[in-house]
């Protein structure tokens, strides 16, 4: 492994960074990221105006400036923390900014962006407009190597808002995308290997004209030396285990396998893709993020435990339940994120999971 420097707000880094690149290849064992109750206090203390107000053309690199504020401030206070949490800026101009860098339409709101379905039929949707020169690249690539620079040894950088070919593909048709699947399902592919092609031209862009600035890549939480920062795969919910392992798991997969690996956002709402998901052969981390109206993925972790010995899956966790549940977590590989009380709960809950779920 390279240099892996220390890092000014994570004083345990080079720890960590062993930590992180044991579980990857071991068989069983346990992951910690801890919150305290004053990080939403200096969140806070950063007011960023909802996006549909900011004038990129004015200062286009206004909302990076604010974000990197803000995450200063962030982690000098979670600096010493005895986790395995490794410091990361999440760029987010919306969910849509990847849709609008590829077609060059794009709507804000006060926290997301989002684009319109293109065309009236299937045939026009895969028509969708390819802009190769447009004002999104531009915010987003400035912003980005802006962040990238400046965060330089202090913290991990990515653009938010990586889709999977059928998250774009949903997107760009809308609701009778479902439709489609199941009355032009040759159709719904022909649109999905476009949208493939798309994001695989807009990743490389970033990846040519952003330089990294700190070796190897956060995925999701999980420090790695080649991979995929986030990937959401969305529509994976609103889909059929049939139709997910026909329409996603194969370009999903795809993305992974060119990127070496990576991170999968998924919600607990894709309970039911769960075998899906973890026989994804290049994917290295997914996350089971809470839904309403869903359990608790520590309450379903003995559900969670055949894939968790396939792939490395972060949950929340408090940590009465991770002791509750320990024998069980113990068996696997996850990721915990854990909110504590204070300071005192988090090195007890940090100092437990080392001693009881080591990573082997």
């Amino acid at each position: 492994m390279k240099n892996t420097q220390d890092f000014e707000f994570k004083k345990n880094f080079k720890e960590t960074i062993e930590r992180h690149i044991k579980i990857q290849s071991a068989e069983k064992g346990c992951l910690i990221y801890t919150y305290l109750p004053e990080e939403q206090d200096i969140i806070n203390s950063v007011k960023i105006p909802p996006l549909e107000e900011i004038d990129f053309k004015k200062d286009v690199l206004a909302l990076p400036k604010m974000m990197c504020d803000r995450e200063e401030k962030l982690y000098k206070f979670r600096s010493n923390y005895p986790d395995d949490s490794i410091p990361v800026l999440a760029l987010r101009y919306g969910s849509g900014i990847f849709a609008a860098m590829i077609t060059g339409s794009l709507k804000f709101g006060a926290d997301t962006s989002w684009i319109e379905p293109v065309g009236k039929n299937i045939d026009e949707t895969i028509d969708f407009p390819w802009k190769k020169e447009n004002q999104f690249i531009d915010i987003a690539l400035q912003g980005l190597d802006y962040a990238t620079k400046r965060m330089k040894n202090k913290c991990y950088v990515y653009l938010s808002g990586y889709h999977s070919p059928l998250e774009l593909a949903f997107m760009l048709r809308g609701s009778d995308f479902f439709i489609d699947i199941y009355n032009n399902p040759e159709k719904v592919h022909v649109l999905i290997k476009r949208c493939d092609q798309a994001l695989k031209w807009v990743y490389e862009l970033i990846e040519k004209n952003v330089r990294s600035e700190n070796y190897g890549v956060v995925a999701g939480f999980l420090w790695m030396e080649k991979g995929i920062a986030f990937l959401s795969d969305d529509a994976a919910g609103l889909l059929s285990p049939a139709h997910y392992r026909e329409f996603g798991v194969p370009y999903t997969d795809g993305v992974f396998k060119r990127h070496s690996g990576g991170f999968l956002h998924v919600h607990t709402q894709a309970y039911h893709q769960m075998e899906n998901i973890s026989n994804m052969k290049y994917l290295t981390i997914h996350n089971w993020r809470p839904d309403p109206n869903t359990p608790e993925a520590i309450n379903i972790v003995d559900r969670l435990l055949e894939g968790a010995k396939k792939k490395i899956v972060a949950i929340v966790a408090d940590p009465d339940s991770i002791k509750k549940k320990i024998s069980i977590l113990s068996q696997g590989r996850f990721f915990l994120l854990c909110p504590c009380k204070e300071r005192s709960q988090q090195y007890d809950i940090v100092s437990f999971v080392r001693e009881n779920a080591p990573i082997i």
